[in-house]
């Protein structure tokens, strides 16, 4: 797959990065630079602080210091939902669906960042807001469809394969409308040919214009599917580089197999 040249100035750029709670460094001087277009992964060990450097960039969390700069604007300090207007959305390592509601329903939940009606045409139902309806589940479905499942739509998301409820969560992601989409480890609870099936998504979502960071410990799907890696320990960046040079690297190797003095 052709790849769209990398710009000058990155997506997003992150520069001495932490986050410390209390006496515990979750994160320590986290720096990157990913550009549009690529799926950038971090890895890293159980503790590494991987889901730590998702919250700061979504203000789950605030960092302690550094700045994250996205389409050359500070964001560091914003509230969650100027940042989901910004361009930048993401999905949990738990599922975080809507089990009453239908897919559709649950996927046009993710459009509600990018409605325009004010309350009171909402309320009085007036024309301008019959118009939105009828937009917004014109890009819900879309994003069904991206994900294969536009024919699930009226179905309850309570009662879907656990496969199926993943397409559901990154259907909903895509209808926020992100320039970046985060994915929080999700692989985890699939198995290999359903791993397979979400690499081929990821490529998908990839083909549609978005750039990815994925946070994963499924190693294949890592390797195969993205163009650079950062690793982290302990909240510390220890390697960044292409998929095969962090394969050879020693460094990532010892934290991940351990050492003969380790073990």
């Amino acid at each position: 797959m052709a790849l769209p040249e990398p710009n000058s100035a990155a997506l997003l750029e992150v520069q001495n990065l932490s986050k410390y709670f209390g006496g515990v460094h979750a994160l320590e001087g986290v720096s990157c630079r990913v550009e549009e277009g690529r799926i950038f992964a971090v890895i890293g060990p159980n503790g590494a602080g991987k889901t730590t450097f998702f919250n700061c960039l979504t203000a789950v969390e605030r960092p302690t210091t550094g700045s994250i700069v996205f389409e050359c604007a500070e964001i560091a300090g914003l509230p969650s939902h100027r940042i989901a207007a910004a361009g930048i959305a993401r999905t949990w390592q738990t599922i975080r669906l809507f089990e009453h509601m239908s897919v559709l329903e649950n996927v046009l939940v993710g459009c509600h960042c990018r409605g325009r009606c004010e309350m009171v045409n909402s309320i009085f139902r007036l024309p301008s807001q019959r118009r939105e309806e009828r937009r917004l589940c014109e890009r819900a479905l879309h994003c069904l469809e991206v994900m294969g499942i536009a024919d699930l739509a009226n179905q309850s998301v309570g009662r879907m394969p656990f496969l199926k409820q993943r397409r559901v969560e990154l259907a909903r992601a895509l209808a926020a409308g992100p320039r970046l989409l985060l994915l929080d480890e999700p692989a985890a609870g699939l198995n290999t040919r359903e791993t397979v099936e979400l690499g081929d998504l990821i490529q998908a979502i990839r083909a549609g214009g978005v750039t990815i960071i994925l946070v994963e410990h499924d190693m294949s799907l890592v390797m195969e599917h993205s163009d650079r890696v950062l690793v982290l320990d302990h909240g510390v960046p220890i390697a960044e580089g292409p998929p095969r040079e962090i394969q050879e690297n020693e460094t990532v190797i010892a934290v991940y197999l351990g050492t003969g003095e380790d073990s």
